[in-house]
């Protein structure tokens, strides 16, 4: 039973631990040739204005990276609800579910093994330790449910932080915008100067 209390604590963690990184990034896979053949060929010149077109914001509303934080570390979940992440407010207060039960457990534990411990030492016989352990298992039990109550404070903390965390990195991408039709073509290409220079071209498509 003890040691099972454990490994759960820790899946837990890791768990929401992976979550919460795997909630910030957005993998897309690309194919590319195992070999590309470069030629040096001769390169033209393109001429005219880039044209950099601003991503449109409501004036009237700029979501702030600043307030998000703010807000997740007053009240864990407030800045999810302010990225409209609504569904990561679940899993945040599972986490510190999940800590807060092992948490009391733990504390139950130290009190009962303290009082088998206080049975078995204070010569009273009134007060008997009614199970097989000797003191120094009793000291030993006691010591390994303490280790377990501040993993159980860690797991709070940690919660809490990557709470905070992952409200910011949220609201610091809330405008960035990742088209679903990305591609990476491969075409053939050919030098406008020397009709003999061929290779391969790159086009990325957003």
């Amino acid at each position: 039973m003890i040691s099972s209390s454990f490994k759960f604590l820790l899946t837990t963690l890791f768990v929401l631990m992976t979550f919460f990184a795997k909630a910030q990034t957005d993998t897309t896979l690309t194919n590319t040739p195992d070999s590309v053949e470069v030629i040096d060929v001769e390169r033209g010149t393109v001429t005219g204005d880039v044209e950099n077109v601003p991503v449109p914001v409501d004036s009237a509303y700029i979501h702030s990276p600043k307030k998000a934080t703010i807000m997740s570390a007053a009240l864990p979940g407030l800045g999810q609800i302010y990225n409209k992440k609504y569904w990561k407010v679940p899993i945040i207060y599972g986490g510190f579910a999940a800590a807060g039960y092992y948490l009391n457990d733990n504390l139950k534990n130290i009190e009962k093994y303290k009082d088998l411990y206080i049975a078995e030492t204070d010569g009273d016989p009134n007060t008997i330790n009614n199970t097989n352990f000797t003191t120094t298992d009793l000291t030993r039990i006691i010591d390994q449910y303490k280790q377990w109550r501040d993993l159980s404070y860690i797991a709070f903390a940690v919660i809490y932080a990557l709470n905070i965390i992952d409200a910011n990195v949220d609201a610091h991408l809330f405008y960035f915008d990742v088209s679903e039709d990305i591609s990476l073509n491969i075409m053939p290409y050919m030098s406008p100067v020397r009709s003999q220079g061929v290779g391969f071209s790159l086009s990325l498509k957003l």
